[in-house]
């Protein structure tokens, strides 16, 4: 088990909207578990009043149709048929099977008939947005919110208090209806609409860490840190699996949901960073800065090529390139020293941190280029001061 902790994300501004929503989604478990419970002290009044009807009547009294009707029956008989009765008991059994049939038609669709109109089940706007409230359980809550409070808070810290809660509701909307065009039926929960701040986050912070717990047992607690990329696509691997194999199982995840929101957010994230509607801190390098570097040419010299500047991070010196005639004669060139009135002044330079961590500088002359970082190596641009 991969439990998630923090991220490695400085922010810069307090992300109240992200908090909004995860105190939203708390009360909203309330109410919802408040009806629940009212419903469920119903039952025993209900059984008696239903005593006298057939199961059809039952059904359409608390709302239930007749594909719903036909999965509990199917469920109740293949359970009752790998029992081996040492007696025939075929009216008894069968009075038996039906009385069960009610109980189950008013424990899973009675006692949520209050909270039924918020519950994704077509295109009706109460279940299109009120199923990002709504959670199945305590531990689907708690999942949900802190995957929403971990990516959450560096997503909305980033793009801004006052846009970030209607991209959520949008994510969710565009979860809910690649849902219901690949799988349908109803669906709960906020994982679609969570799972777009996740692909907003891969593309803002993919090189940040990820600080996780992992357990084999209870009792045996381990941590350790990943770079975002990789645990992010781990999970989208474990979605891709899901869906393949999983998606059609009852009561299962909404896979589907995830990849709708995860794509959108992704996608959304590449636009904004296309438009320059936010621009990434000198510190942070976004997936775009990433695909962007890769097409750059590295040449031989030690942190950069022929356009970029001889610049060696380690050392705090000027390089200069080996001539390959010269190098293949086995002559020495001798460097000239760089006149007083020309060197750079030692106090004027460009101080950053590398994604790593590692702190290093850089003579202001080479603001904007590009070098190697001395520790994990990889390219970085020297920012403007």
């Amino acid at each position: 088990m991969i439990i998630p902790w923090r991220v490695d994300v400085p922010q810069e501004r307090w992300p109240f909207s992200n908090w909004l929503i995860i105190i939203g989604v708390v009360i909203a478990f309330v109410f919802q578990m408040m009806s629940v419970m009212e419903q469920k002290a119903k039952i025993p009044d209900k059984i008696k009043e239903f005593e006298n009807y057939s199961v059809e009547e039952v059904a359409k009294e608390i709302g239930v149709d007749e594909q719903q009707l036909k999965k509990i029956k199917q469920s109740v008989d293949e359970t009752y048929d790998k029992v081996n009765f040492p007696f025939p008991i075929k009216n008894s059994l069968a009075e038996f099977k039906e009385r069960i049939i009610k109980r189950t038609m008013l424990q899973k669709y009675f006692v949520w008939s209050k909270v039924k109109p918020f519950v994704l089940d077509g295109c009706k706007i109460k279940g299109l947005f009120g199923h990002i409230w709504l959670h199945g359980g305590l531990i689907h809550l708690l999942g949900n919110l802190l995957f929403l409070w971990i990516f959450g808070n560096a997503v909305c810290a980033k793009i801004g208090n006052f846009v970030y809660l209607p991209i959520y509701l949008v994510f969710g909307l565009l979860a809910a209806v690649v849902h219901l065009i690949f799988v349908g039926g109803p669906m709960i929960g906020a994982s679609g609409a969570i799972n777009g701040i996740v692909g907003m986050y891969l593309v803002f912070y993919p090189e940040n860490e990820i600080t996780c717990f992992w357990s084999l047992y209870l009792f045996y607690w381990r941590q350790f840190s990943v770079r975002s990329f990789w645990m992010i696509l781990l999970w989208l691997v474990y979605d891709i699996l899901g869906a393949m194999f999983f998606s059609n199982s009852t009561g299962g995840v909404a896979y589907f949901a995830h990849f709708g929101g995860f794509a959108a957010g992704f996608g959304l994230a590449i636009l904004i960073l296309k438009m320059k509607w936010i621009v990434m801190e000198r510190y942070e390098k976004s997936l775009l800065q990433m695909w962007e570097g890769r097409k750059e040419p590295v040449s031989e010299l030690y942190g950069a090529n022929g356009g970029m500047f001889p610049y060696n991070f380690e050392t705090q010196k000027l390089e200069t390139a080996v001539n390959t005639e010269q190098e293949k004669l086995k002559k020495t060139v001798e460097v000239e020293k760089i006149p007083f009135e020309l060197e750079e002044p030692k106090d004027e330079f460009i101080r950053f941190m590398c994604a790593c961590g590692k702190k290093v500088k850089a003579p202001v002359k080479y603001a904007g280029k590009i070098a190697r970082c001395p520790r994990c190596q990889s390219r970085v641009r020297i920012p403007e001061k």
